[in-house]
């Protein structure tokens, strides 16, 4: 009884192994997972997420309407960086930049330009709110 135990694990577990051996030969060469973009989740209103895929880093947002904010923190090793802001069209978004003391370092209208140039590298903080309109915002940067 025992013997007849062991052969058929075995056999088990030589069949495993076959099939694991075939499986990484298929198609001549190891395959290697392809990284696929996570979606951004929706998005609360007054909460702001985080989504990275590779080096691609998107901050979210939703804005109720007229004078609500929304506040996140940015921690860049880079010397330079764009953040390129998606808006809703016909809404009056701004975009306060703070540096790591707190100072205040500029505030810009979306609706002149959807880019944010940061330099110098280290913690920032934006808050994006609205001056008139309301919606989802995103705002996207290559860390």
């Amino acid at each position: 009884m025992k013997a007849k135990l062991f052969v058929t694990l075995a056999v088990a577990a030589f069949l495993c192994a076959a099939i694991v051996a075939c499986s990484s030969l298929k198609g001549g060469e190891e395959s290697k997972p392809t990284p696929t973009p996570t979606p951004t989740p929706e998005v609360e209103e007054g909460k702001v997420t985080k989504t990275v895929v590779g080096d691609t880093v998107t901050h979210a947002g939703k804005l109720r309407g007229t004078n609500d904010s929304n506040k996140f923190d940015l921690f860049l090793d880079s010397d330079y960086v764009e953040v390129e802001f998606d808006v809703p069209s016909g809404s009056a978004f701004y975009v306060k930049v703070l540096g790591k003391s707190g100072n205040e370092l500029g505030e810009f209208d979306l609706a002149d330009s959807d880019v944010i140039e940061l330099s110098g590298g280290g913690k920032f903080t934006l808050i994006v709110h609205s001056q008139g309109g309301g919606g989802a915002w995103s705002a996207t940067y290559q860390d």
